[in-house]
Order: structure tokens, then C-alpha cells, then sequence
């Protein structure tokens, strides 16, 4: 158990919504955290607000906007796997000092100019329709990312993800160091599948002063496999 109250932002992953975070989060409330779960324009309960319009910028704004309207400080704030893209822009639009810490759990971590697309092994994510703007989510069998579903549970998966901009995944964000000032920067690396897309960052990060880097032996989807795991480590992120 954390000694303090913390103010947690979590930011989930593509095709999802602030939904998938709901059991870590109902745990960490019941731990006596403040916890917000925004939904990114466009996805999950926000899914009638999708447009040409919607990319990344507009998520990091999302979760800006969150962060002043909701009045919050001294926040821990989280990306999980695209998350990581939205946290890196949003902490470019905070201003410095309410960031008191960052935590990239199992996530994308661009620097200045690259987008998700330059960063995910193989094919990059693009609409199936050269002429629409949606990506629809992977149906394909993702053995490593979410094999410890059960059929029931990735059937409601399937149900509620939903296709996303392809400017999400094609923008190339600015980014001029705001998170190497936040004082505590953690990033977390999944070990239980063959990680080709995120070791990497956490290889990166070991050699980066100011930077803890943990590993946690389970799948992609931390956070529905190992829920008690997960809101651990997030406690041990609160500044």
C-alpha cells in the first residue's frame, strides 16, 4: 500500500477507451486514489466524435485538458502501449510542475518526430480503404498481446473496440524534452510474450540517466491479467 494519496491520470492504448481501465482503477480508488480514465475523442463512449479531424494531437490535448480543467497537481500520469504516444504530447501542453511523475507502462515512447507508424515492427497501421481514414483494430490471433483471454472476455474485447484515425498513428509530434523534467520517470516492460515492439524502449531507458525501468512477467494487457500486480507498481510510481 502507497503511504500517500495519489492523483493518477491513466491514458489507455489504440482501439479502446478509458473503459479497459476500469478494474485497476476501482482498485486504486478503493486504495484511496484519485484516479481519472479519460476516453480519447473518437473511441469507446466517445465514438460518435470520430473525424478526419481527430490525431494525435488532439489526444494529448484530451488529456491536457483533464489535467486543468479537473484542476489537478502533483499527478502521476500513465500510457499504456499507444498511451505512451498521447502522455509524451501531453506533457509538452502541461505546464511543468504538475507532472511530478510519468510512467510508460509496456508503451510507445517517441522522440521529437517520430510517430507510432516509425515505431511498431512491420506493417504500419493504415486503413484497409486507401480512401477512408479509419484503422480498423487487429482481428487477427495476437497470441502475445492478449493470450490470456478467455472467450468470453475476448469476445466483449472485440465488441467494444472501435477503429481509429490513422493521424494517430501517422503524426510525427514535436516534442522539445518536457517529460525528461518531470522528476520521477518510470517505464514498465512487459516479459510475458515476445515483446519485439517494446523491449526496445526499455533497452533505451536503461541508459538514459533519471529513468527506473521495471519489468513485470506478464502479457501486453497488464492491467486485465495481473490487476493487483499492476496497481501496484502504478502505487510505487506516485510522487
Amino acid at each position: 500500500m502507497a503511504k500517500k494519496r495519489g492523483t493518477i491520470v491513466i491514458v489507455h492504448g489504440a482501439w479502446v477507451g478509458g473503459w479497459r481501465w476500469r478494474v485497476v482503477a476501482d482498485e486504486l480508488i478503493k486504495r484511496g486514489h484519485r484516479v481519472f480514465t479519460p476516453t480519447l475523442t473518437g473511441l469507446g463512449e466517445r465514438v460518435h466524435l470520430s473525424s478526419r479531424a481527430v490525431n494525435l494531437s488532439m489526444h494529448g490535448l484530451d488529456v491536457a485538458n483533464v489535467i486543468k480543467y479537473e484542476r489537478l497537481e502533483n499527478i502521476l500520469l500513465l500510457g499504456h502501449s499507444y498511451g505512451g504516444m498521447v502522455v509524451s504530447v501531453a506533457a509538452e501542453l502541461v505546464p511543468q510542475g504538475i507532472i511530478q511523475s510519468i510512467l510508460y507502462m509496456d508503451a510507445f515512447f517517441p522522440e521529437d518526430g517520430e510517430c507510432l507508424n516509425d515505431l511498431v515492427p512491420g506493417e504500419p497501421h493504415v486503413p484497409a480503404d486507401p480512401t477512408d481514414y479509419l484503422v480498423p483494430p487487429p482481428r487477427k490471433n495476437l497470441v502475445g498481446f492478449n493470450a490470456h483471454m478467455d472467450a468470453d472476455s475476448r469476445s466483449v474485447y472485440e465488441e467494444l473496440r472501435t477503429p481509429q484515425s490513422v493521424f494517430c498513428f501517422s503524426e510525427k509530434p514535436r516534442l522539445t524534452g518536457a517529460r525528461e523534467r518531470i522528476p520521477q520517470k518510470t517505464y514498465v516492460l512487459a516479459t510475458g510474450y515476445k515483446n519485439d515492439t517494446f523491449t526496445k524502449f526499455a533497452q533505451k531507458l536503461r541508459q538514459r540517466p533519471g529513468w527506473r525501468v521495471e519489468e513485470m512477467p506478464y502479457t501486453h494487457d497488464i492491467h486485465f491479467v495481473a490487476m493487483t500486480e499492476a496497481a501496484d507498481m502504478i502505487e510505487s510510481a506516485i510522487p
